[in-house]
């Protein structure tokens, strides 16, 4: 395992609380740097994965050269990389295993993808599962895969193909775009929630897939979004609900001049069918994607970056989903550089942050990820914040 030479390793908590207009408190946040190195760019969490053993969190993120460009300041090779907190996400290690994705390639293509030949546990104490596809920075292979590890992401086998998946009917033919959204149900059946591209038309779709013989093969299970040809629906993150009672979140981008959103779908019936829920936020400028969890008490929490006022938000639902309370700021400290090319705004800085992930501690805090610049660090980096919801 190679480990980073960085800065700011460990790096101290910076406690600060900021005043919202929610239920007439103030919330008490902590930030933390993640990961962080000198004219170099990190981003795009949710394109990654978090996963998390208690205490422990692994989170994985996109690293390139710091570069002002149109859109998003990177250039050069896109890495990706991971970074570990054993306390609740108050201090952070950069690294990046042997042989993990995109070690041998600069915009990756699995190289050396093979079918499973034993079946995995999902179940393992120390499990984690890495989902690749195409579409997304540092990542393209249209039929997609898979990594897993045994040992909380120190290590990582693959990559492995989704057996079976491309030859369904329902997919056949289509280009795979999922990032790492997956509920495992038992020891060998886990559920694996993805993005298809119609090449043709070039919209995204939803799909539930699943494996019930350790990932030894794949299957097609449902679609979630309906065929459109105005939007795609890509980015999910999905909360099991009950054993039959799941809710999924994704990012909405529209064609021409309306608004995107972040909207969520439900099903009651073990992922057979899918019907719309609720609109979780109406985005006045670009989009984000969401990250979406259900919380111990019951309710579900879904946390964005509104990238129109520079801020990390996040709602409640005390109802599964069907309707959100107001928009909490969890951070507003965002320092852009450069004006944004796509809005016509004469003087409007470009806003390029969030793509969030979201864990529970076991002490009912949570600890959101996600990419950011400030002031005092102008070049991205990849920052979490913890707070008691």
């Amino acid at each position: 395992m190679k480990i980073q030479s960085l800065m700011f390793i460990p790096i101290s908590l910076i406690a600060i609380t900021s005043s919202i207009a929610w239920a007439g408190e103030s919330l008490s946040v902590e930030h933390s740097v993640v990961a962080i190195e000198k004219d170099r760019f990190h981003g795009w969490p949710a394109n990654n994965g978090v996963w998390q053993w208690g205490d422990e969190v692994l989170v994985a993120y996109t690293q390139g050269d710091f570069e002002i460009d149109r859109g998003h300041n990177i250039a050069g090779r896109q890495d990706t990389m991971l970074s570990r907190s054993k306390d609740g996400g108050e201090t952070w290690e950069m690294f990046d295993p042997e042989g993990f994705l995109d070690d041998e390639n600069e915009k990756y293509k699995a190289k050396g993808k093979k079918p499973l030949t034993e079946p995995l546990d999902f179940t393992h104490a120390d499990f984690a599962l890495r989902i690749f596809a195409t579409g997304y920075h540092g990542n393209d292979d249209p039929e997609g895969g898979f990594f897993y590890s045994y040992d909380r992401g120190q290590s990582w086998k693959g990559p492995y193909s989704l057996t079976g998946l491309n030859d369904h009917p329902e997919i056949k033919g289509k280009k795979l775009s999922p990032r790492t959204d997956y509920l495992i149900q038992d020891g060998k059946h886990c559920r694996i929630f993805i993005s298809a591209e119609d090449p043709e038309v070039e919209m995204a779709r939803l799909a539930c897939i699943e494996t019930t013989d350790g990932g030894l093969t794949f299957d097609f299970v449902s679609w979630i979004t309906p065929e459109a040809e105005d939007y795609r629906a890509i980015m999910s993150q999905t909360a099991q609900i009950s054993e039959e009672h799941f809710v999924c979140a994704y990012r909405k981008i529209f064609n021409g001049e309306r608004l995107h959103e972040i909207e969520a779908f439900h099903s009651v019936d073990d992922c057979k069918t899918w019907e719309f829920l609720s609109t979780v936020k109406v985005m006045k400028t670009h989009s984000n994607p969401p990250a979406l969890l259900r919380l111990k008490d019951g309710r579900i929490c879904c946390a964005y970056g509104d990238r129109h006022v520079g801020e990390i938000r996040v709602r409640y639902s005390s109802d599964n989903g069907t309707t959100w309370g107001p928009e909490v700021i969890v951070r507003d400290d965002f320092e852009p550089m450069g004006e944004d090319p796509d809005v016509d705004e004469p003087g409007r800085k470009y806003v390029d942050l969030g793509y969030p992930r979201l864990v529970e501690r076991p002490d009912g805090k949570l600890v959101v990820m996600y990419y950011w610049a400030t002031a005092e660090h102008p070049q991205q980096f990849i920052g979490a914040s913890i707070w008691k919801p």
